[in-house]
């Protein structure tokens, strides 16, 4: 019975030791590096949002898209994007590429940038031409700085920069131009 009772405080012992010496050996450890985020590949993307009417609002097709792990943005090739306009017009945007930060709420569209569609008021379709352009797919704003062709029948008016409510269905060209073009 000595002998079971000298075992079992053996055994205690030898638990508290290795306890004792497990926790001093976490102590010690350097803190574990975190995990890199991977990154992403798609391709032929075809993305739809919807608004809170249920109605499809804005459509996304791409190539291609490949995420920056380190930054979450997102990059597209061979872009169109399909607007649903509250009153009813289709606008279509197409470019090169974009980029899409985390988040999601700015997308930067680069290369050929065309904005197409036929305004209410106008019977000729119309088109916008540009190098870059920012859609604010929040606000449904699309603004550049850079030099615009607006194109509507026979018409055309460059200038240099441009913002266009998209819900409102307005247009403004900046620079030289310094008007109010509401389709």
């Amino acid at each position: 019975m000595i002998a079971r009772l000298v075992l079992l405080a053996a055994l205690a012992a030898l638990f508290a030791v290795l306890v004792q010496w497990r926790l001093l050996d976490r102590g010690s450890q350097a803190p574990a590096a975190q995990a890199a985020r991977p990154g992403y590949y798609l391709t032929g993307v075809d993305l739809e949002e919807f608004g809170a009417d249920g109605r499809l609002r804005l459509g996304l097709q791409s190539a291609r898209a490949d995420e920056d792990a380190a930054s979450g943005i997102v990059r597209l090739t061979d872009v169109a994007v399909n607007y649903h306009a509250p009153t009813g017009q289709l606008w279509v945007l197409t470019s090169a590429t974009a980029q899409v930060p985390q988040g999601g709420r700015v997308v930067e569209f680069e290369g050929d940038v065309l904005l197409a569609g036929t305004p209410a008021a106008r019977a000729a379709p119309a088109e916008l031409r540009t190098a870059r352009m920012l859609l604010d797919t929040e606000a449904e704003l699309a603004q550049t700085k850079s030099e615009v062709e607006l194109a509507f029948g026979r018409h055309r008016i460059t200038a240099q920069g441009m913002r266009a409510d998209l819900k409102a269905g307005s247009l403004r060209l900046e620079s030289d131009v310094h008007g109010l073009f509401s389709p």
